[in-house]
């Protein structure tokens, strides 16, 4: 069975937010439930900022992923990146993942975007592979950053 993605509207809110809290239980991030309703509702009050959908199995909620947009002069203008990509455990192994990639580059060839970029965990293995079989490459730099 495909996946079905659906933009996030703000009765899915609390859905989302748990879902939110297991990825960051998972991945060791710090959790904060007001900062993360903030941001959310900031995407969904300005979608030129990003949006997020959220990743059926059927008519099962799976998991979720964002979708925001940068401004790089390297990208020359707006770039994508694919954010929080989230499939729930009991959801994984069954190729929902897989279809994320090819439905952000869909969505950013529609917006006139060129470049997508993403993160993923040095110890994230199936999750670079999957990456890498949709034609990303990791690049001779590092991510840094500074929280301010």
């Amino acid at each position: 069975m495909n996946a079905l993605f659906q933009l996030l509207s703000e009765q899915e809110i609390p859905s989302l937010l748990e879902m939110m809290k297991e990825f960051y239980t998972q991945q060791e991030m710090h959790f904060e439930k007001s900062a993360a309703i903030r941001a959310i509702d900031r995407l969904i009050e300005k979608p030129e900022h990003g949006e997020i959908y959220l990743i059926f199995h059927g008519s099962e909620l799976a998991g979720y992923f964002a979708l925001t947009f940068c401004f790089s002069l390297e990208f020359h203008g707006r770039f994508a990146l694919l954010d929080e990509v989230y499939i729930r455990e009991i959801y994984r192994g069954r190729k929902l993942g897989k279809s994320v990639p090819p439905f952000a580059e869909d969505l950013c060839r529609k917006a006139g975007i060129q470049a997508l970029r993403l993160e993923v965990g040095r110890e994230n293995q199936p999750a670079q592979s999957l990456y890498r079989k949709a034609g990303f490459k990791e690049e001779g730099r590092n991510l840094m950053t500074k929280w301010l």
